[in-house]
């Protein structure tokens, strides 16, 4: 049963041609075992992506993400994976396997529906790795990242890196949030970048209760991610430049934001 790429052609190119033009070759390597990235279309956040895949071990095999739900409401706490033995990528079909966290929910639907999941698979189609989807998009508690982040630091091998997939503040009108009458631009941004250095700090559950109210819209997956760096003694980083989809739009009304965390071993 096969993952079929809905958005393929739309949110990024449909060609491999097209789509290598944003990878690149992706034959370099490093020690990134997790990465909170945007999940925006590829215009937008392939740049941010890219470094990631060229900076994983060179034993990685597998690539969980964990993203929020767009399109389902889940109840917190709730992790859905589901049982596609495949995912369609640009570069062909690569394998997916059940994510098996103990308390994973089985729902091919929900995954099935989710950009979050899909800005990705392109570079690892490209890289040639398989993939396990977790969608999961609130906690009832900001302690309740580290209790999730137990379940899944286990399956964090030597052949796995985790990706949580969130891009960051949405603001203006068409988001229904507009907290700031003036430089509201530079104020998100300088929000953001607050927020991402908690992750980066391994203070998970304080980044979730500081910014769960807020419109980062995987806020949980990251949280939980830093957690388990925390628990892995990962050490975390901001990643290059601020970035909102101002900068190819103009518009500085209605804009999202996106921030780009690293940890290493």
């Amino acid at each position: 049963m096969v993952r079929k790429a809905r958005f393929r052609g739309a949110w990024y190119p449909f060609t491999k041609e097209e789509n290598e033009a944003i990878t690149g070759k992706l034959d370099s390597y490093g020690s990134v075992k997790i990465a909170v990235l945007p999940h925006a279309g590829l215009i937008f956040s392939g740049k941010l992506i890219q470094p990631f895949f060229e900076n994983i071990p060179q034993e990685t095999k597998r690539v969980i993400i964990l993203s929020p739900s767009h399109y389902y409401r889940i109840q917190p706490n709730t992790i859905i994976t589901s049982d596609f033995t495949a995912a369609e990528t640009p570069f062909g079909e690569v394998e997916s396997k059940k994510l098996e966290c103990i308390n994973a929910i089985t729902c091919n639907q929900i995954v099935a529906a989710e950009h979050g999941v899909e800005m990705f698979l392109p570079f690892i189609g490209k890289k040639e790795l398989s993939v396990s989807f977790g969608i999961i998009s609130s906690i009832r508690t900001a302690e309740d990242a580290a209790i999730i982040a137990n379940l899944i630091a286990p399956i964090l091998d030597d052949s796995t890196v985790l990706i949580a997939s969130s891009d960051f503040t949405h603001y203006g009108k068409r988001f229904e949030y507009t907290p700031y009458k003036e430089d509201a631009l530079e104020k998100t941004v300088e929000n953001d970048r607050r927020c991402a250095s908690l992750l980066a700090e391994n203070r998970g559950t304080e980044a979730y209760r500081t910014f769960s109210d807020s419109t980062i819209c995987g806020i949980a997956p990251a949280s939980i991610a830093s957690e388990i760096a925390r628990i892995k003694e990962y050490i975390g980083t901001v990643v290059g430049e601020n970035d909102t989809s101002a900068s190819l739009t103009g518009d500085e009304e209605d804009f999202v934001s996106y921030q780009s965390v690293f940890w290493r071993k």
